[in-house]
């Protein structure tokens, strides 16, 4: 004791006591403090706020706000005042505003399994599935082809305080029409699921023909360069990878949203959403809030400014490639 007694005051510059009895007093004393106000506890608290900085103060206030929103949401309906989809849009972790979108639909319309599936999710940082899953504490199957985005899915998913608990599925696949089922079957997915979220640039209609998967809302990215009024998708190949195609080719992909309308409606599925920007597109399988949201034609797209814009950039550079017509009953 006498040594570390003297180490103390060598580093303070202090003279040693002459009473050793004193000194141990005195260190008994620290300890007894350090304990009282749970200093290492207080420190590690610190490093944790510094780790997480603002993106942890964002998370907590928008639970906050989310909830106060879902609970005036609820308030209207009571009421019998629905709102507009393009009122109630906002991003937390979409790229866009369809965090807000899909909120306030299932609001109106319940939850059943609470669970939803991504097919493309990246690394879950910024998808549809997301908000479901950090702010409602949903289940979820995030599947991706990229298997570093999936790695670093699940390293987000297993270090954020909302979902480290209990994370989603996380699972790297590359999906064909002959797998989708059998994949989403082993990886756990449920019969009954309330969201999809489908976006892969590529085979996205060919995949949701072949799904037996029947969600209670589908949203989907549809290609706004074809017009309007063309049921049209890519030719099926399971390896397809617009990465590979020519810069001027770049939009090759995917299938129009009338080619989707087609196909959900032979699935039992109605168009009653379009994202802003004109490019994701909202259906609702046919039990799901039939009064409340009724179906909005293939037309609504063509007011879009940007997407009028968009066209007229590309359409004429893609129009002679072998693009597959979708027949109005929907068979592919």
């Amino acid at each position: 004791m006498s040594q570390i007694s003297t180490d103390i005051d060598t580093c303070t510059g202090r003279a040693a006591p002459a009473n050793p009895g004193v000194s141990r007093l005195l260190f008994d004393t620290v300890v007894a403090r350090l304990r009282k106000v749970s200093l290492l506890r207080h420190l590690k608290r610190k490093l944790v706020q510094f780790e997480h900085g603002p993106e942890e103060a964002i998370y907590r206030n928008s639970e906050v706000a989310q909830k106060s929103l879902v609970a005036t949401w609820k308030q209207l309906q009571a009421a019998g005042v629905i709102l507009p989809l393009e009122q109630v849009g906002f991003s937390r972790f979409s790229e866009f505003e369809e965090d807000g979108h899909l909120l306030y639909l299932l609001t109106l319309a319940g939850s059943g399994s609470r669970t939803v599936v991504e097919i493309s999710s990246q690394d879950g940082r910024i998808c549809m599935a997301t908000n479901l899953l950090v702010h409602h504490r949903w289940r979820g199957f995030l599947f991706d082809g990229d298997p570093v985005f999936v790695a670093e899915g699940r390293r987000f998913f297993g270090r954020h305080p909302a979902t480290r608990a209990l994370p989603p599925v996380v699972q790297s696949e590359w999906f064909t029409r002959a797998n989708v089922n059998g994949v989403m079957a082993s990886a756990g997915v449920p019969n009954e699921v309330d969201v999809l979220s489908l976006d892969i640039d590529g085979n996205d209609l060919h995949l949701w023909n072949a799904m037996t998967l029947r969600p209670r809302i589908l949203i989907c990215e549809f290609n706004n360069v074809i017009p309007s009024e063309l049921a049209l998708t890519i030719p099926y190949q399971a390896d397809f990878n617009y990465a590979a195609l020519p810069p001027d080719q770049a939009l090759f992909r995917s299938a129009s949203l009338a080619g989707y309308v087609a196909v959900c409606r032979r699935k039992g599925y109605r168009l009653v959403g379009i994202n802003a920007l004109g490019f994701n597109a909202i259906f609702l399988r046919d039990d799901v809030l039939t009064a409340e949201m009724p179906e909005i034609p293939v037309s609504a797209l063509d007011t879009n400014p940007h997407v009028e814009e968009f066209r007229a950039a590309w359409w004429p550079r893609l129009a002679h490639l072998p693009w597959i017509e979708v027949p109005a009953d929907g068979i592919l």
